[in-house]
């Protein structure tokens, strides 16, 4: 939670369209709190469970996932704002306080909207495989994976593999299921396999740099993000994850440099997520003033074209 002591106002150009963007977002980012006095925790959770229900329900091939999930959001409050017991409700836009409240609760809450939106959507010639046994042992180990069931899915990815050792979404899956069960090493090793068999392969650089951070192998997770970057320059999950790694390891400016940047990309997409970076954002914010270093935070946000007014 940011304190209200700490709000502030990002003033950007008018002339540009990009920027104002950002200013009307992270205007709301300084003031802001993950509950808001107006609305209780039961309160808001019971909207999000609704709006996750219907996360739930969207195709992982959906090609306009962050639309989809922001309609949901939307029905949910909907739903409460014809409710008798709570017309306190008034906007459901997708920049009122209300709609951003709900938005970073099922960020942080909501299984359904995780899975659907690091899903891998692009099919290569490893995505499935040509061996009856393999492909079956795959799919059973993605069921036992929707059900929490990582001891069986490792099974069956392993069982997969041995029959086709060229089935690079069995060994991803395997690694994701390996990394969720705390075997860092054994995940790391799957993501390793992947990438021979796919060098470019979205998923596995990701996640083995997730992997590297939770082994605190800072060393080789920023590598890995770099490469992810490289490949996928705009991706926002790259400069999320790195961002945050560099700054905790006292690369402050470059990791709320690369947060920002984050920033921009997942509202440019309406991703959801936009608002969980926006936190980020702010908690460097009060770091950096409480450490007497706004000039860190200044000379990044003027890279970006916003200016800081205090309230």
């Amino acid at each position: 939670m940011i304190p209200n002591a700490v709000q502030a106002v990002l003033v950007v150009p008018e002339s540009k369209q990009l920027s104002m963007k950002i200013l009307n977002l992270l205007l709301f980012l300084m003031a802001f709190t993950t509950y808001s006095q107006s609305n209780s925790i039961a309160h808001v959770k019971s909207i999000s469970d609704d709006a996750c229900n219907c996360i739930s329900k969207i195709s992982s091939t959906n090609t306009t996932k962050n639309d989809a999930v922001n309609n949901c959001i939307s029905k949910s409050l909907m739903k409460i704002q014809k409710s008798d017991k709570e017309k306190d409700i008034k906007t459901i836009d997708s920049e009122s306080e209300n709609f951003k409240e709900i938005q970073s609760f099922i960020v942080d809450n909501c299984g359904a909207l995780k899975s659907l939106m690091f899903a891998e959507n692009q099919e290569h010639k490893h995505s499935t495989s040509n061996n009856v046994l393999a492909q079956l042992a795959y799919d059973d180990g993605m069921d036992y994976m929707n059900e929490d069931d990582f001891e069986n899915a490792i099974l069956k990815f392993k069982k997969a593999i041995k029959f086709d050792p060229k089935f690079a979404y069995a060994w991803d899956n395997l690694g994701v299921s390996y990394r969720i069960t705390n075997q860092h090493d054994k995940a790391i090793d799957a993501y390793k396999k992947s990438l021979n068999i796919d060098p470019n392969g979205r998923l596995p650089l990701m996640n083995i740099a997730v992997a590297y951070n939770l082994d605190k192998n800072f060393r080789q997770a920023i590598k890995y993000y770099k490469k992810f970057i490289s490949i996928y320059k705009e991706d926002p999950e790259g400069y999320y994850g790195l961002g945050l790694i560099l700054y905790t390891n006292d690369k402050q400016e470059e990791g709320l440099d690369n947060l920002i940047h984050a920033y921009t990309i997942y509202t440019a997409q309406n991703s959801p997520y936009g608002s969980d970076a926006a936190k980020k954002i702010g908690y460097m914010y009060n770091d950096l003033k409480n450490q007497n270093k706004m000039d860190i935070f200044n000379k990044v946000a003027t890279k970006y074209n916003l200016s800081i007014e205090s309230n």
